[in-house]
Parts: C-alpha cells; sequence; structure tokens
C-alpha cells in the first residue's frame, strides 16, 4: 500500500482537532495522504425524526453519490442502522466509502468530564476501523485489534489503534 489518498469529509460542524488527529494518525497505519475538505450539510433525508438519529447506510450512499475518491465522512451526529440502536461507523466492505460518528465518542456523552485526549483516541481507533473495512478487512477476534467490533464504548476504549498481527498479514503490510 503506497501512499492512498483520501478525503476528510465533515458533515455538520466536527472539531478540527479530531480532524486534524485523525489525518495525522491515519500516514503510519494505512500510508494514506488525506485531506480535509470544507464542511458539507448532512442530508435531510438521512435524518430519522422519531429516533432523532441519522441512518449510517444513507449518509453512506449520500457520500457515495456526491463525492469522488476516498471518503472517510465524519459527523458529530448520532448514526444508527438496521437492527442497532446506534454505530460508531459503517464502511463499504473493500469499498470507497466510509463513516463514523463522534457523538458517542465523547466522554460528555456519558456525563463523564471533558477529555480531549480520550475523545480524539476514541475518533482515531473507529476511523482505523472503519478504513479498514475499505480496505478488505472484516472484524477480528482479537479484543485489542482495531478491527476488533465495538458495540459499547468500553469496547472502543479496550482496543488499540493498531492492527493485530494477522490483519496486518491479511492486508499485506
Amino acid at each position: 500500500m503506497n501512499n492512498i489518498k483520501l478525503k476528510i469529509i465533515p458533515l455538520g460542524e466536527v472539531p478540527r482537532s479530531i480532524m486534524e488527529r485523525i489525518r495525522e494518525e491515519l500516514k503510519p497505519t494505512y500510508h494514506m495522504i488525506a485531506t480535509i475538505t470544507p464542511a458539507v450539510q448532512l442530508p435531510k433525508s438521512a435524518f430519522n425524526r422519531l429516533r432523532g438519529q441519522y441512518r449510517s447506510d444513507l449518509l453512506l450512499d449520500f457520500l457515495e453519490k456526491n463525492h469522488e475518491g476516498r471518503i472517510l465522512g465524519i459527523t458529530a451526529e448520532d448514526m444508527y442502522a438496521d437492527k442497532l440502536n446506534f454505530v460508531f461507523g459503517q464502511a463499504k466492505i473493500n469499498g470507497r466509502v466510509s463513516i463514523i460518528s463522534i457523538c458517542r465518542l465523547n466522554p460528555e456523552f456519558y456525563r463523564q468530564p471533558k477529555n480531549d485526549e480520550l475523545f480524539q483516541e476514541r475518533a482515531v481507533k473507529e476511523a482505523i476501523h472503519e478504513l479498514g473495512h475499505c480496505l478488505g478487512l472484516g472484524h477480528c477476534a482479537k479484543k485489542t485489534c482495531v478491527m476488533s467490533f465495538s458495540n459499547t464504548i468500553a469496547d472502543v476504549d479496550r482496543k488499540t489503534k493498531d492492527l493485530c498481527e494477522m490483519c496486518q498479514v491479511q492486508l499485506g503490510v
């Protein structure tokens, strides 16, 4: 993998510090050269008023239809997927589009004290995870691997931002 180009697209207002941190952390993991684009509005058609959340699959479709190249969408809005109350992110396996929501990655969401470092670490892990799916990786059984499935914030905190040896071999790194 040599210098994969990526566009980081904020959907709505996203702290610049989080996007910058993700951009920097993608270099050592995937050798991605990321550019941060201007923010775009979230499509109203993806919002479920009854739930107060956005459907992640519709956001992926929106990004895929309206933007070229490999994309990581980032939103501060809460997202859900079919049969799931919420998702931290979603991607198309072997695709070019992924998205993460930083809503539930923020310690303040859980009424914990503000902690920008923890907030950024969680966002980096989820970005690396979703981009791993775009590059063909599935979920990993090793709980500390960044590709392990995160059903709760404790799962996010348990894993590292690194690919385990098996996932590195699958990716050819």
